[in-house]
């Protein structure tokens, strides 16, 4: 049977490049490796809705809001891409967030995302385009964008108590791909009888901001220092900074 499945392309996104439609680890690398970590990515996400569903809670000083903003809508277009490309089905009932009595405790104890005991990002994902389409999800970040530049609170209530899943999914999403970053790949579930035949790997490096460009200059120095200490015979407490490949 001929696959009629259209491949995607970087022109169908707005800020997507093709290295990264091709290999969307290689935005994931390099997002939770260089530009932050995932609590305060979550706290941006929590800060940028409060904002853009009540304006007068909006930090116009200090907040980087339409940074932010372009930030999230790439998550959105890289989980898009991995969404497509695995062949992730919708769900019925995609605000259905805990399986089992465990996910619950998880989410309550340890702020783990967990779908019946496990962490998985693969039904992450599936919720999140089952919730709405990516058409949809660009408007929902347009208009966030857009109410928070207003003074004042509208008598109109655009988003009304959907606003509620929207950031929950919006942070769920962000630690979707965190936890792809962190095994290094997706685990999808498949028949016994199928063996993965996985494709050559696209490696490419996404461009990095200014501070992404310190901090990469910053952990190579600690990796040579290590390497110096190696050779030395000297030990040195952990740093926490995160090993590569």
């Amino acid at each position: 049977m001929k696959n009629t499945q259209k491949k995607l392309k970087a022109k169908q996104f707005r800020y997507l490049s093709k290295d990264i439609v091709k290999n969307p680890m290689v935005y994931i690398r390099n997002f939770y490796r260089y530009e932050t970590n995932i609590i305060n990515w979550m706290n941006h996400i929590n800060l940028f809705v409060q904002a853009g569903c009540y304006p007068e809670m909006a930090d116009t000083r200090h907040a980087e809001n339409g940074f932010h903003c372009r930030q999230m809508i790439e998550q959105v277009e890289v989980a898009y891409v991995i969404f497509k490309q695995c062949g992730i089905p919708r769900q019925a009932n995609p605000l259905q967030f805990f399986g089992q009595r465990e996910d619950h405790f998880n989410y309550i104890l340890d702020m783990e995302y967990t779908w019946n005991g496990k962490k998985n990002p693969y039904d992450m994902l599936s919720k999140f385009f089952s919730y709405q389409s990516l058409d949809r999800w660009y408007e929902t970040m347009d208009d966030l964008e857009m109410y928070m530049s207003t003074k004042e609170t509208s008598n109109y209530d655009k988003f009304g108590d959907k606003i509620l899943a929207i950031k929950e999914l919006l942070i769920r999403l962000a630690f979707a791909l965190y936890y792809i970053y962190k095994d290094e790949h997706l685990l999808i579930p498949a028949p016994s009888y199928v063996k993965a035949d996985p494709a050559l790997v696209h490696e490419a490096k996404a461009p990095l901001s200014k501070l992404g460009e310190l901090l990469h200059a910053h952990i190579n120095r600690q990796y040579e220092e290590r390497g110096e200490m190696a050779v030395t015979g000297c030990s040195k407490d952990e740093t926490g900074v995160l090993s590569d490949d």
